[in-house]
Order: C-alpha cells, then structure tokens, then sequence
C-alpha cells in the first residue's frame, strides 16, 4: 500500500537516529505518528513546517520529501523562495550533509592539511579511476597553499569488489595513505598488505548524502559542489558559503 514511500526516500537501513526536539506541536507530533505508518522501518531526523502553508519538511539525514498537513499528500521536488532564489530543499539536504559528515572521524580520511593557517577545507568523494578526480587532485597543492586542507573519502563508483574499490583499500592499507593516493592518481600501481579500511563506511555516507558521482566536493556548511571545479573556483565557492 506504501511501497512508494520507502522508494522516494531510498533510505531504508541508512538514516540517522531521531533526535525529537523536548516539545512538539499537535499538527508535527501527528505527522510524525503518520510518517511511522508510511516508512515503519525508519524514523526521520526531523520534521518542519515550511514556509508554504499547510506543508511539512520530513527530512532523513540529505535526503527529505513534504507532506501535507493532513498526511493524506507526499510530494518530492524542490521547494524555491520565488523572491530570493534560494532554494529551500537544498538547504535543507546540506544541514543532513553537515550532520551526517559530522560523525565521521578526520583519521578515517586522507588528508592534505593546509600550509600556514587554516582558512578552509573541504571533503571530497572520490575514485582513483575518475579522470575529473584525477585533475582535481591536481588542484590540491592551490588549495593547500590557499589555506584549504583537502579531505579525501573513498567512494568507488563500480563498488565493491571493484578494480577501482580494491585500489583504494591498497591506499588506505599503505604505510603512507597521502603518498599512496598521490601514485593511484597518476595511474601508478600501490602494493600493500591487507587491513581493515573505512572505504564501504565511506561509500554508505555517500549515498546517504546522495552523492551520485564523483568528485563530489562539500564544503563546510554541508553545500554539495558536484564534479570538477579549479581551484579557484572552489575557493570563490567556500568565500560565498562563508558570507
């Protein structure tokens, strides 16, 4: 009866855990009973009311669809303050990114720290085999020296059992995941012994976040920039954020 439900959310075992705020209105308390019935198996991260009368935020981490305040009506699309521009869903998704990307550990990642002082950083999904993550790449020493430490997550686009996954469990499994990352990007094979990686963890994050390719650049405030940029458009992206 609700199989459209969990097929707009896509979620399924992948949510965050609720976090109920300590007093509800009747109307959201009700949405949230109705929102049980519709998804049994999850339970959102939050549910608002949006600036449209008579329609509710439901929010799963990145990933949110509306419903009206009767519970009778789902919708998915994107919701846009005509007057701004700004575009309400989104801002939403990156609060979801900002959380989600919140409880990950920075020594689960590789990382190209920043030269001097800290202005920046940025997370990156990526794949070794990504000709575009390959010249992003390039971009890093800029950014480094611009103040932007780079963050690396592995998100190999063929999945697991990969060619392109099991490179990236010999990079995180080398004694230097940095220099090992620096030669899978240039196409240089990496030898390594086997060990436990995070690269499946970083790959569930991923979708959770709904990452679809790669690179896939966040910025700190959880806004998605997808696809290659040059490095100073990423740091026209991260002064914009910051304003």
């Amino acid at each position: 009866m609700y199989r459209t439900i969990p097929i707009l959310v896509s979620l399924c075992l992948t949510l965050l855990p609720l976090t109920a705020p300590a007093e509800e209105d009747g109307t959201i308390a009700a949405l949230r009973e109705r929102v049980a019935e519709l998804v049994p198996d999850t339970k959102p991260s939050d549910i608002r009311e949006t600036p449209v009368a008579g329609l509710y935020q439901v929010r799963f981490g990145a990933r949110l669809f509306y419903i009206t305040a009767d519970g009778e009506h789902v919708l998915e699309g994107t919701l846009v303050e005509v007057d701004t521009g700004r575009n309400l869903t989104e801002a939403a998704r990156a609060v979801g990114r900002r959380e989600l990307l919140a409880q990950m550990d920075e020594k689960d990642m590789v990382v190209y720290p920043a030269k001097g002082e800290e202005k920046h950083e940025i997370t990156v999904f990526t794949d070794v085999e990504c000709p575009y993550c390959r010249r992003l790449h390039d971009e890093v020493e800029a950014l480094n020296e611009a103040g932007v430490t780079v963050r690396y997550l592995m998100f190999p686009r063929s999945g697991q059992g990969s060619p392109g996954y099991d490179k990236m469990v010999r990079v995180w499994c080398a004694d230097d995941p940095a220099a090992a990352f620096n030669r899978a990007k240039a196409d240089k094979p990496v030898k390594a012994e086997a060990c436990e990686t995070p690269v499946r963890e970083h790959m569930t994050l991923g979708h959770r976040m709904g990452v679809r390719g790669t690179p896939a650049i966040l910025l700190e405030g959880g806004e998605m920039l997808p696809g290659y940029r040059p490095a100073e458009r990423i740091l026209q992206a991260l002064e914009q954020a910051g304003t």
